[in-house]
């Protein structure tokens, strides 16, 4: 009796495997077989797939008219091409590597039925994750399940600038204090980067040079690898055990090709993270646009009123940019926003929260900072914005900028009443004669000028 929610497969073949492939398949309790693929209808494989009464076909892209198909596991490596892969964009594909597991497993018979349901489970799994941060947590946590591990972690690797970005984390703290951190020279990650096959370290605490922060939380037995696209590492797979560990021959089999599956996966989440980005991004200036800035205030209250501490907020506004469009044309006034925006950045901290508000406002969300330390920041950029000059051959003007400031959690107990305070600081600004700055200290009293 197949699952309820058994996955839907087509094979595709052509060499003279087929009779040991379908009949594996075909008992695995999880899998209903749904196609097979032979260009040749008079092969002895699809002799093999009709008298298992299964359905034959000979090109892969006629099968989603016909029934759903969840994956398609191609063993033919690569000799009978998908060509209308437009037709099978909802439909994931595994090959190669990982298809070539399947097929060994598949003919060392039935004992090997669990391994094959969980390679196809985890290909299903990824296939259904549709933004960058879930199929992120997905690959770090199906390799720990895949492995029987505690724990474990998934790092994105920066070949360019060598750097090492925390992705995605199980069985570990939350609370990272360094999620990005350059690359070790001499140490388990560079080493990683060159090996072909995965890494097992018996006990990290022997490795002086270990260089993946997270896993210091008392690991002791690591099983790492890297994840390539190509020839290039855009990823490194941690997982491991608080305790001395052991990985059999068919765990390590398991997780090389686990790490095939997620170096696809990892592939798709990359460039999912870069259309996000688009996504929440201004278009003139590159910095993050209002919608993503709620979002990220939202979550800063959350964390404060959990961890306690506080944050500033600055809305700013570019004063007299109606002029400068009408009088030197829209193309200036984009070149002012422009140069505006590189200021926020050049005279923040990194940490420090910048995006468009929307048309000539700004706005920056600073952590741990008081209104006192927030004017500090604010008054620098507003005396670097002043020297921002706009010439249309000798006609010139100058920029100012006036900058309204409020703290949480004392100015408001929601997004709404802080941002009511900050506005109305910003319009005090304006009623004072502009480029200016002002702390709205407190709800109940007026506005005072920095």
């Amino acid at each position: 009796m197949k699952q309820k929610d058994a996955i839907n497969i087509a094979v595709i073949s052509d060499g003279h495997e087929a009779a040991d492939i379908l009949s594996t398949l075909g008992e695995c309790q999880s899998i209903n077989i749904v196609g097979f693929c032979d260009p040749d209808p008079n092969s002895v494989n699809a002799v093999i797939a009709q008298e298992q009464s299964i359905p034959l076909f000979d090109k892969i892209e006629r099968l989603p008219a016909i029934s759903k198909v969840d994956l398609i596991v191609d063993l033919s490596d690569g000799q009978v091409a998908i060509e209308s892969v437009e037709e099978l964009k909802d439909v994931e594909v595994i090959r190669g590597r990982v298809a070539g597991i399947v097929k060994a497993l598949a003919e060392g018979g039935k004992n090997f039925h669990d391994d094959i349901d969980s390679i196809l489970a985890v290909s299903q799994e990824f296939a259904a994750r549709r933004d960058s941060q879930s199929l992120y947590q997905a690959i770090i946590e199906q390799a720990v399940k895949a492995v029987g591990c505690a724990a474990g972690s998934l790092i994105i690797f920066n070949e360019r600038d060598e750097t090492c970005r925390l992705a995605g984390l199980t069985g570990y703290s939350k609370q990272v204090k360094e999620p990005v951190w350059e690359l070790k020279p001499g140490g388990i990650t560079e080493r990683l980067l060159d090996e072909e096959e995965p890494v097992f370290i018996e006990d990290i605490n022997q490795e002086p040079l270990f260089d993946n922060p997270v896993m210091n939380e008392g690991t002791i037995s690591v099983l790492a690898t890297a994840l390539k696209d190509g020839e290039e590492v855009i990823g490194l797979l941690f997982i491991g055990d608080f305790k001395d560990r052991q990985f059999s021959d068919r765990e390590l089999k398991i997780f090389s090709s686990f790490a095939s599956q997620a170096s696809l996966a990892l592939q798709k989440a990359v460039l999912l993270e870069k259309n996000e980005e688009l996504a929440v991004t201004d278009n003139l200036t590159g910095l993050y646009n209002n919608r993503h800035f709620f979002a990220t205030l939202d979550a800063e209250m959350a964390r404060t009123k959990r961890y306690g501490g506080h944050f500033a907020i600055l809305l700013m506004d570019v004063d007299g940019l109606d002029y400068i469009n009408d009088y030197f044309g829209h193309s200036k006034g984009d070149w002012a926003l422009k140069k505006t925006a590189e200021v926020l950045v050049t005279c923040s901290r990194q940490t420090d929260y910048k995006a468009r508000y929307g048309g000539d406002e700004f706005v920056m969300l600073l952590p741990n900072t008081d209104c006192s330390q927030a004017s500090i920041l604010a008054n620098r950029i507003r005396r670097q914005v002043a020297d921002i000059a706009i010439r249309d051959g000798k006609e010139e003007a100058r920029l100012s900028m006036s900058i309204g400031i409020a703290e949480y959690p004392c100015l408001g107990a929601n997004c709404d009443e802080l941002m009511n305070a900050v506005s109305t600081a910003l319009y005090i600004c304006k009623q004072r004669g502009r480029n200016l700055v002002c702390c709205y200290e407190d709800t109940r009293e007026s506005p005072d000028s920095a």
